[in-house]
């Protein structure tokens, strides 16, 4: 039966190359943990500035609509559902100047960064999501 002998440098190596490994699985978990909080603030911003945008279109009085807009964007964006603890928003909307005009729903959303005293990011800044929406044109004729 042979002997098999190691080199002390080998056997260094592998633990080394392991821990280097490790260390690097490590880093990519936090940086996929952190990604969480962002991808659900956008999702919800962008739901919230859909929502906004179909309500806008809905109603010939454009007051009445942008109030009707805003309840539904800051109702999307509070819901359950979306569980962004921690995210601050912004809703602004521009209803239509007139009949047959289109209006749009802007939804600023700043998501927080997980993980920043660890890994030393800086705080990130304001994203936005925003929609069209042009009231159809039999709604144009209500005046």
């Amino acid at each position: 039966m042979k002997r098999v002998s190691y080199r002390c440098g080998e056997r260094g190596q592998a633990l080394a190359e392991t821990a280097l490994f490790a260390m690097l699985a490590v880093l990519m978990a936090f940086g996929l943990l952190a990604w969480i909080p962002a991808h659900r603030a956008r999702t919800a911003a962008t739901s919230a500035a859909y929502a906004c945008s179909q309500f806008l279109s809905q109603s010939p009085d454009s007051a009445r609509a942008q109030h009707n807009a805003a309840n539904v964007a800051w109702k999307t964006l509070n819901a359950d559902w979306s569980a962004t603890a921690g995210v601050q928003y912004r809703v602004q909307i521009s209803p239509p100047g007139g009949p047959g005009l289109p209006g749009r729903c802007l939804v600023s959303f700043q998501a927080p960064t997980l993980f920043d005293g660890l890994l030393g990011l800086s705080q990130g800044g304001w994203n936005s999501e925003w929609f069209v929406s042009r009231s159809e044109t039999w709604k144009a004729r209500w005046r």
